[in-house]
């Protein structure tokens, strides 16, 4: 390469760093300028913040008493509500048991009377059959006496005794 084409190539070197050197000393000052400018919004705000961070503190000190108070307060009911707890679990738990209690006892007294019950309606089923026949035998006896008598009394009416040939059908089934 020709050193008159180098000297121009190192020439436009020089004059693109000098150009980004121009431009990075004005990006510093509008950088400069909106720091500035930054710095003045948070010296206003700071001022602000700091009076309200002043005012919490004064509340806090103010209300530190009655919070202290209250979270007292707040454990106290938290520990008288965890044994109101364990005293009406421990009483659901007796409710139960005296529930199951009456239950199976309730079950043996019902047993127990349908025993009873099975028992009577067995010992009337008894006595109805003993009051049948005790009814009916002398009824049956009274019958055949009846029977006896009319069938005595046919044969001395009719005076003579019926023949095989006029032997009715149920005394044929009897012979």
């Amino acid at each position: 390469m020709p050193e008159e084409t180098f000297r121009w190539v190192i020439t436009a070197g020089v004059a693109i760093v000098a150009l980004c050197a121009l431009m990075m000393a004005i990006v510093s000052l509008m950088l400069y300028r909106v720091m500035s400018k930054v710095q003045t919004r948070v010296d206003g705000s700071a001022a602000r913040v700091e009076s309200l961070v002043q005012t919490v503190r004064l509340i806090i000190s103010e209300n530190e008493p009655k919070v202290t108070a209250i979270m007292s307060r707040a454990v106290e009911i938290t520990a008288a509500a965890k044994e109101i707890s364990g005293v009406a679990k421990d009483q659901a738990h007796r409710f139960a048991e005296l529930g199951r209690d009456i239950s199976d006892r309730a079950k043996a007294q019902v047993a127990r009377v349908d025993s009873v019950v099975d028992d009577t309606v067995e010992h009337f089923h008894h006595a109805g059959d003993n009051v049948k026949a005790a009814v009916m035998k002398p009824v049956k006896e009274a019958n055949a006496v009846f029977a006896g008598v009319r069938a005595a009394v046919i044969t001395l009416a009719s005076g003579r005794r019926s023949s095989v040939d006029h032997l009715t059908q149920d005394e044929e089934m009897f012979i």
